[in-house]
């Protein structure tokens, strides 16, 4: 069972660290993208469907509430599956709670880069 969180965590340990680094440091390029798919509800409900895709799947594969660093693959495909789920029951609410800026909007980026980082050092270094 921890072979499926290690491999599960070697991959979205690295998207994740990616797009943390992404937020922080390319900020305006964040907002574009963000104000882009808020104009075109097309594309911000295929993103729904690819969150709700990727938290079944994840939550298929490990769905194990261990207290330790694993938890956090689980945690990852539940949030997956609740953004989902969201994007494309209550899309009004996701947007209002998305919008912001200034350095609060900067600042999201910090999530997912330690939760990137703490993924990769449970896929490449605790063995």
């Amino acid at each position: 069972m921890m072979q499926s969180a290690m491999g599960l965590a070697s991959i979205f340990g690295p998207y994740l660290l990616l797009m943390g680094l992404w937020m922080l440091f390319y900020h305006d390029n964040v907002t574009k993208v963000c104000t882009s798919l808020k104009n075109n509800p097309a594309t911000f409900c295929l993103g729904g469907m690819i969150n709700l895709i990727i938290g079944l799947a994840v939550l298929s594969q490990y769905n194990v509430w261990m207290w330790n660093l694993a938890v956090l693959v689980t945690l990852f495909g539940w949030w997956q599956l609740v953004r989902g789920v969201m994007v494309l029951f209550f899309p009004q609410v996701l947007m209002k709670c998305s919008t912001g800026g200034g350095s609060y909007a900067k600042g999201k980026g910090l999530i997912p880069l330690v939760w990137g980082v703490l993924l990769c050092y449970m896929a490449f270094f605790a063995h």
